[in-house]
C-alpha cells in the first residue's frame, strides 16, 4: 500500500490536482486478509461477504467546485443483495457515483440528515434522471421530521414531486416512470431511533445540533462493522452516545477554524466564529470528539479542501487527538473488515453509460405514450 506521511500540510498533493493518495495518517489500520488494489476501481473490486465499503461521493461544503461535490456518502454492504445506501445527496455526488460503474438500479435507499440545499441538491437527478437511465423502482427516502409539518422531509419530497410534475408526466410510456417517485419515511429529530432493519443491516438515526430542529445523524451496522455519519452538527452528546462502544468509521463534519474560514470566505471574524462554533465543528473540537469516540478510523468531512485549509485543520485537530485520521476528499474510499480498515482513493470512468442491475418493477410502462399535440404536425421539420 502507498503510505501517506504522518504530516499533512499546505504542500500535500490533493485529489483535486490529480493525486491518488488519500489524505490519511494511516492508510491501513490492522492487517488486511487479502490484497487491495491502489487506487481502487470500485466496480472491478467485488465486495466480499461481511465487508462494508464507504465512498465519499461529495466531501465539500455548499460552494460546489470542480474538485469537490457537496455532501454525499455512499455505503455498500456485502449482504446477498449487495445493498447500496446514500447518506445525503448534495450536488455533484451522483456524477461521481455514475463514474464508479455501480448499478443505477440500486439507487433506491437515501438517508437525509437535514434539508439544507447542499445535502439534497441531487435529489431531482436521482428521482427523475436516474429513472430515465433505467431505475424502475421508486426511491425510499428517510429524513427528519421538522418542528412543523411544512419543515419535514415528507413535505419536501411532496413539493419536489409537484415541482417536477412536467418531468414526471413526460415519462408516460417510459419504463422508468415507476421509478420517478419517492416513498418517504420521517424519523424523529429529537430521539435516537432504529429506522431500518433489512438484509442484516440496521440503521439508527440520532439527534444532532444544527441551525434548528430537523437535523439528524445516522449509524449503520452490518456483520459486526459500523459506520457513524454526523451530517452537519456542532459537537454533541447524542452522536457520542450513538458511537458508544467503538465504531469502525466515524465520519464527522469539520469546518476550517474561524480564522481560516474568515480569510477564505471573506467574512468578518465574528461571523466566522458564529458559523464554525455555533452550527458546525472546528478542527479542534473534531479532534476532541475523535478522542472521545475512539473509532478505528476517524474522518474529517465537509471541509473545503485546498492548500490553505488542510494543513491548519490537520494541525489543529492533532492538538486534541493522535489516532488514525483521514481528511475526506471526493472519492476517498474506506473498506471495513474484521481485520482492517483500508483507506484509498477511487478512479472514475470519465465517460460512463448507466450500469443496470435487477429491479423489482417489471413489465410494461405504467402509462401509455400520449397522443402528440395537434400543432406538432404543422411545426415539425421533416428534412
Amino acid at each position: 500500500m502507498n503510505a501517506m506521511t504522518e504530516m499533512i500540510d499546505q504542500r500535500t498533493p490533493l485529489a483535486g490536482e490529480g493525486s491518488l493518495v488519500p489524505l490519511t495518517s494511516t492508510p491501513v489500520v490492522g492487517t488486511p486478509g487479502r490484497p487491495y488494489a491502489e487506487p481502487v476501481t470500485v466496480a472491478a473490486e467485488p465486495l466480499a461477504a461481511g465487508e462494508v465499503r464507504v465512498t465519499i461521493l461529495g466531501s465539500g461544503d455548499p460552494f460546489v467546485r470542480p474538485s469537490q461535490a457537496s455532501a454525499c456518502v455512499l455505503v455498500e454492504v456485502g449482504n446477498d443483495d449487495r445493498d447500496l445506501f446514500l447518506f445525503d445527496l448534495g450536488s455533484g455526488g451522483l456524477k461521481n457515483f455514475t463514474g464508479l460503474g455501480l448499478p443505477v438500479t440500486a439507487t433506491t435507499k437515501v438517508f437525509l440528515s437535514h434539508l439544507h440545499a447542499d445535502h439534497v441538491g441531487d435529489m431531482p437527478t436521482l428521482l427523475y434522471s436516474l429513472a430515465k437511465a433505467g431505475r424502475r423502482d421508486p426511491v425510499e427516502v428517510w429524513g427528519p421530521a421538522g418542528a412543523t409539518e411544512a419543515l419535514g422531509t415528507r413535505a419536501y419530497a411532496d413539493r419536489l414531486q409537484a415541482a417536477h410534475a412536467w418531468d414526471y408526466a413526460s415519462l408516460r410510456g417510459h419504463p422508468g416512470q415507476s421509478g420517478a417517485r419517492a416513498i418517504t419515511t420521517e424519523v424523529p429529530y429529537d430521539a435516537t431511533t432504529t429506522v431500518y432493519e433489512r438484509g442484516g443491516v440496521t440503521i439508527t438515526s440520532f439527534p444532532v445540533i444544527h441551525m434548528q430542529d430537523g437535523a439528524v445523524g445516522y449509524r449503520l451496522d452490518y456483520a459486526g462493522r459500523s459506520v457513524v455519519f454526523s451530517g452537519d452538527t456542532r459537537p454533541c452528546l447524542p452522536l457520542i452516545d450513538a458511537a458508544g462502544g467503538g465504531v469502525d468509521l466515524l465520519i464527522h463534519e469539520t469546518f476550517p477554524s474561524p480564522r481560516v474560514y474568515a480569510q477564505k470566505a471573506g467574512v468578518p471574524l465574528e461571523f466566522a466564529e458564529a458559523v464554525v462554533n455555533g452550527v458546525h465543528t472546528s478542527p479542534v473540537m473534531a479532534g476532541k470528539v475523535f478522542d472521545r469516540v475512539g473509532a478505528r478510523m476517524s474522518v474529517m468531512w465537509h471541509l473545503a479542501v485546498d492548500h490553505d485549509t488542510v494543513g491548519s485543520a490537520y494541525a489543529d485537530m492533532r492538538t486534541a487527538y493522535d489516532g488514525p485520521v483521514t481528511i475526506a476528499q471526493d472519492l476517498t474510499v474506506f473498506t471495513l473488515t474484521a481485520d482492517a480498515v483500508v483507506t484509498r482513493q477511487a478512479v472514475l470512468d470519465p465517460c460512463p453509460w448507466p450500469v443496470l442491475g435487477p429491479t423489482s418493477v417489471v413489465g410494461p410502462p405504467m402509462n401509455p405514450i400520449p397522443e402528440p399535440p395537434a400543432w406538432w404536425a404543422q411545426a415539425a421539420f421533416l428534412g
